[in-house]
């Protein structure tokens, strides 16, 4: 969805009205999670859903829970919502990730140790960021000549985009919800029909049998 702009009878928004409007849109909930949790097991994943060309960047650290300053070496493997390996590290205690094309699904970090032992008394702190909080803002600012407006407009500019493309996720995701629901409906109204059927006929079969046996007692 782009934007268009227009002359005609409209007076140029305020300094003001810009910078209200970027507080409010800056104020948005970005997709920015952080994490930290003991390994239990010898393997942990965490997943997360990640809308298309919205860039995922992060890090993640092993430490040992009863001392944070003795790291923990721990292999991670990142896939894709198609089960690819995007990044991938092998007896590391900290490292950074940073995924700029991205398609439409559930991506999966999983962490692992090298036995149950060492699991048990690891943590692991990691942080997850896509969309307008993955973008590094002073790189593309310095890169392109942007003064901090510019680059507060850029900002402002991604993170629209990143909320029509949510709310078309959400819409996508609706509309595959009713038509589940619409068929589970037609499903259940196809089982009562022939429950009624069957019903029906068992109904004609138990008289169907009673008048046999109450003719061959004479009875009718």
């Amino acid at each position: 969805m782009g934007f268009r702009s227009t002359t005609c009878c409209q007076r140029p928004p305020s300094t003001l009205f810009l910078f209200l409007a970027a507080f409010s849109l800056l104020s948005l909930p970005h997709i920015a999670n952080a994490y930290e949790f003991d390994m239990v097991f010898q393997t942990k994943c965490i997943s997360e859903d990640v809308n298309e060309d919205s860039g995922v960047t992060g890090s993640y650290a092993a430490f040992d829970k009863n001392d944070a300053n003795a790291g923990v070496l721990i292999d991670a493997r990142f896939e894709d919502p198609n089960g690819i390996v995007v990044f991938e590290k092998r007896g590391v205690t900290t490292a950074d990730f940073n995924l700029e094309d991205t398609i439409e699904g559930e991506y999966k970090l999983c962490f692992t140790t090298k036995d149950y032992a060492t699991a048990q008394r690891t943590r692991v702190k990691m942080s997850w960021r896509s969309g307008a909080s993955a973008t590094d803002w002073e790189a593309v600012a310095r890169k392109e000549n942007l003064n901090a407006i510019q680059t507060e407009m850029r900002k402002l500019e991604k993170t629209v985009h990143d909320i029509h493309v949510e709310l078309q996720y959400i819409r996508r995701k609706e509309e595959e919800m009713r038509d589940v629901n619409e068929a589970i409906n037609s499903r259940v109204v196809w089982f009562n029909v022939l429950l009624l059927l069957f019903c029906v006929g068992m109904a004609v079969w138990q008289l169907y049998f009673l008048r046999r046996f109450f003719q061959r007692k004479k009875l009718l």
